[in-house]
């Protein structure tokens, strides 16, 4: 108000808003008149807005430690899965896998052989064999039947009694399989072998 000079004489506060009463002189009539202005408190906005963006932080933090944990776990349960699938996997042995004297020496690296009789198909079926890995032998004859150090127990002194070189005939070769292992009457007989140097040879009846 231009020119009038005013004094607030009273101030009332009705929730978020105050109600002033005031009285100016007018200097052109010098006499006295009474005013009341209304106004709203603006202050009380930005300080509920402040209060709402804190929590929205609190909450935005809980719910990222929330997910931090959960994914904690999630990598702890397959760290657990991955230990317990190595050590059934560092348990587990085939069955046909030789341990006991595994690297003696026949003179021979491999040796298959494999046989028909009258009376039955496949009445034979033996296997050695040695190489980097180790050594694995299958023997399955008479209707027995064994893999490993179990075979090896019946495969062990006949291998031994075998004299087979890359220079043996095949009629010579197939008369010492069938004398050694005690094969007779055999309709099929087919002896495969693999010496050390790598040379192999196969002799049939």
């Amino acid at each position: 108000m231009s020119g009038f000079d005013c004094e607030v004489t009273s101030e009332s506060f009705f929730g978020n808003r105050t109600l002033q009463r005031f009285m100016c002189l007018d200097p052109g009539d010098s006499q006295k008149k009474e005013g009341v202005i209304l106004m709203k408190k603006t202050y009380l906005v930005p300080v509920l807005g402040l209060a709402l963006f804190a929590a929205g932080c609190g909450n935005s933090d809980n719910q990222e430690t929330e997910k931090v944990e959960e994914t904690t776990t999630t990598n702890d349960n397959s760290m657990t899965d991955d230990s317990t699938m190595n050590d059934d996997t560092s348990g587990t042995q085939d069955q046909d896998t030789v341990t006991d004297n595994a690297d003696k020496d026949y003179g021979f690296v491999s040796l298959s052989v494999e046989a028909d009789t009258s009376d039955m198909m496949d009445a034979v079926d033996i296997s050695y064999d040695r190489d980097n890995d180790g050594t694995e032998a299958d023997y399955k004859m008479n209707g027995e039947q064994a893999q490993g150090n179990e075979a090896m127990k019946t495969l062990g002194a006949k291998l031994d009694e075998l004299n087979l070189d890359a220079d043996t005939s095949n009629d010579d070769a197939i008369a010492q399989v069938e004398k050694v292992f005690g094969i007779n009457d055999a309709t099929r007989l087919e002896v495969e072998i693999e010496f050390a140097d790598g040379t192999e040879k196969e002799f049939k009846k």
